[in-house]
């Protein structure tokens, strides 16, 4: 018989007689303890950063004032994207469904970072980037820094949110998930409303159903110089009037639920002195979302009296819509390191469409307007956005110096094509349309913004006043370059019979020149002569700093540092009324100290 337990030397028993039917009783069995000497064994691991107490000792021990939240938060929540997760992190609300708001600041405060880097925005009038299009399966946590040091960029004030990719997995995993999601007032709702779009909206982004008909062409003929013309322009015109895609009335049909699907798998491998890493992610998400009796109102203040408190409506519609959020993104990460050194290359692509339709009941009563009037709407936006990142960091065999550097460009994208509006008056039950309801409009925007971004970071561990101390110094530099364009149409229905539908105004028999003399649907380019809303633009912001963490006495710790950033802004572009050109011209030219 053999006894054993842990740290105690192992019993022996022989000469156990086992009788059948009798029980055998031993007694005063006592284990000695078992003390050995072991060699010297030393572990090192890396230190974890996706659960909650790893967040928390980060929060604890950092020199700023942080919050954030981890991917093992992501998972117990079931959040599905970054906008969902950071919002319960202390002091930040969401807006809109996308846009950071740290303690109560708007966008316009807060800065959005990518693994430490700058990124740019999908939105040319926020400085915040769009949380939603980011899937929890490739995040490895969220941090919300509430305060300024010198490692980090200057631009913000209310708050920097920095999205942590995932890079080195700990062990071997791979993670299937599927989700289904069901709302009764939204979903297999026989009245939700869509428009027919294109083939692979499913997959976030159009395949050219809503292309722009004057795609190619960069002089575009106006209606007046056709005008009594048989020549090229005219038949051009005809041919861009014909590509206008005829659908501007939105149907109802019975809605989906949500779902998604996700794929993670990552592992670690020995090979020789060092270990290689990869990651692997994959992520779809498509929600629908139905809203009745939807209400959105503009309110103004008399100017011609000052003593009026009171705002008075100016316009007032109800209505119902429908929207199709469909999120497409894919992580491909790989890493090695070894004793003094780590390596990483990840690469991020994320693809998201949105498809918004609706109908509405509109009343105007702006400065003696007053009529009322049906509004359609139909709308797609997608956005994109791709980065790499390549990543290294280095310590001495003493493990008191460290150098971290980064490389990381990134190109965004955002097109909305072919925004659709219109509005029929409806006074005395006469349908019409004209330029003081608003003459219906076809809009075509996009922007894209090219984004590169080289950092280094420099630290070195000493002792001061017998406690430790902390310098740090180093550069970046960001560079981006961004265009800009919107192109909009006014559809004028000259003397066209307007009915309810807003697809009879594309009807093959009403377009120009199938009515009588210069009768029928037409077009007008109000991009043309002069378009503001074209530009480009670009940046260079360069930064130097250094900062010195110390405890002068045991529970106080100071740092001090400084941050100086050159910054650089060139344009392209002109004004509303072309008097004012430029053509790369420096329009901003600072060089600024941040203590």
């Amino acid at each position: 018989l053999q006894v054993s337990f842990v740290s105690y030397k192992k019993l022996t028993i022989e000469g156990v007689v086992v009788n059948s039917g009798e029980v055998t009783l031993l007694e005063n069995i006592r284990l000695s303890e078992d003390v050995e000497e072991l060699a010297e064994v030393v572990v090192t691991a890396e230190a974890i950063k996706t659960t909650e107490e790893a967040i928390l000792t980060v929060k604890r021990k950092s020199a700023n004032v942080l919050d954030g939240v981890s991917s093992a938060n992501f998972r117990k929540i079931g959040d599905s994207d970054a906008a969902a997760a950071v919002k319960r992190v202390p002091g930040v609300s969401i807006e809109g469904g996308k846009y950071v708001y740290v303690r109560g600041l708007g966008d316009r405060y807060t800065k959005s970072i990518l693994n430490g880097v700058d990124i740019p925005g999908l939105d040319p009038d926020r400085n915040t980037l769009q949380m939603d299009i980011f899937p929890t399966n490739v995040i490895d946590n969220i941090i919300v820094l509430k305060s300024f040091t010198s490692d980090l960029p200057a631009d913000f004030v209310g708050g920097l949110v920095n999205i942590d990719l995932k890079d080195f997995p700990e062990e071997k995993v791979v993670k299937v998930s599927a989700s289904l999601g069901y709302n009764p007032n939204m979903h297999f709702n026989k009245d939700y409303l869509t428009y027919e779009g294109g083939s692979t909206d499913f997959l976030g982004f159009d395949d050219g159903t809503r292309d722009i008909p004057t795609k190619g062409i960069s002089d575009v003929p106006q209606f007046a110089e056709i005008v009594g013309s048989n020549g090229a322009r005219r038949q051009q015109y005809l041919d861009i009037l014909n590509g206008f895609n005829p659908t501007l009335d939105a149907m109802r049909e019975q809605s989906f639920m949500n779902y998604g699907l996700g794929l993670s798998m990552g592992n670690q491998v020995a090979a020789g002195n060092s270990t290689i890493g990869y990651n692997f992610a994959l992520t779809y998400k498509n929600d629908t979302e139905y809203y009745e009796d939807a209400i959105y109102g503009r309110y103004g203040q008399d100017q011609l009296d000052a003593s009026e408190t009171e705002l008075e409506r100016r316009e007032y519609q109800k209505g119902d819509y429908g929207v199709n959020n469909v999120l497409l993104g894919g992580l491909a990460g790989l890493a090695l390191k070894n004793d003094l050194a780590k390596y990483r290359l990840n690469i991020l692509h994320l693809q998201n469409g949105e498809s918004k339709a609706g109908k509405f009941d509109y009343v105007n009563s702006d400065q003696g307007a007053n009529f009322e009037a049906v509004q359609s709407n139909l709308e797609y936006s997608q956005r994109s956005l791709t980065n790499i990142l390549l990543n290294g960091t280095h310590v001495n065999s003493a493990g008191d110096w460290e150098i971290d550097w980064k490389l990381s460009p990134t190109l965004s994208k955002i097109n909305d094509p072919d925004i659709r509006f219109t509005r029929i008056r409806t006074d005395n039950s006469n349908p019409s349309i004209g330029t003081e309801s608003g003459l219906p409009e076809r809009i075509w925007r996009t922007l894209e913004e090219y984004n590169a971004v080289g950092k280094v970071d420099l630290t070195k561990r000493y002792e001061l006043f017998g406690e430790d101390a902390k310098l740090k110094f180093g550069s970046s530099y960001t560079y981006k370059n961004r265009d800009y364009n919107i192109e909009s149409f006014q559809i004028i229905p000259f003397n066209v019979e307007v009915t309810m539908n807003p697809d009879d105004l594309f009807k093959e028999e009403n377009l120009y020149p199938n009515l009588d003399g210069n009768d029928g649907t037409r077009y007008e380019p109000t991009f043309i002569p002069i378009n503001p809303n074209d530009y480009n633009s670009n940046i260079s912001n360069a930064g130097v700093y250094v900062s010195n963490e110390m405890s002068l006495t045991e529970k106080l710790k100071t740092i001090v540092g400084v941050r100086v950033e050159s910054y650089q802004q060139y344009y392209t572009g002109q004004n509303q009324t072309g008097a004012i050109v430029l053509d790369n011209e420096k329009v901003l030219d600072d060089l600024d100290f941040f203590p």
